[in-house]
């Protein structure tokens, strides 16, 4: 019983970092976006940026929110570091128009998707809600 409570309590926890995550995760996609010249500064960035969508991921997924939602943002985490990986290994200025070009796509996508996570959070929460009474 007491494992079982733990549970619910961590899970309630995550749905309440959910909204927060999904926020910075956004802002982070759209500062990425408007990037426009590569460094290795920005290949640190993506990298921190896919950790953080993974981190993402792993929330929604403990907390019990859907298959659809863990798995997208599991993509996003594993695209961003493919990403990261295309700049490291641009070596023209073609190749690093390409990368930026994939990168915005990748991150315009995410400034669609970070918001649906949060509501996904919040429908799973009010389910509990209902479920409590």
């Amino acid at each position: 019983m007491l494992t079982c409570l733990a549970l619910v309590a961590f899970n309630v926890a995550s749905l309440g970092d959910i909204p927060k995550l999904s926020s910075d995760i956004e802002a982070e996609a759209r500062a990425l976006a408007a990037i426009d010249s590569v460094s290795p500064e920005l290949i640190a960035r993506i990298e921190s940026f896919s950790a953080d969508a993974q981190r993402l991921s792993t929330t929604l997924s403990s907390a019990g929110v859907g298959q659809d939602m863990p798995c997208i943002f599991q993509g996003i985490a594993s695209d961003a570091r493919e990403r990261a990986a295309e700049f490291s290994a641009a070596d023209t200025a073609a190749e690093q128009d390409a990368a930026l070009m994939n990168l915005r796509v990748l991150m315009d996508d995410t400034v669609m998707l970070a918001p649906l996570a949060a509501s996904a959070a919040a429908d799973r929460a009010h389910e509990r809600n209902l479920a409590r009474r």
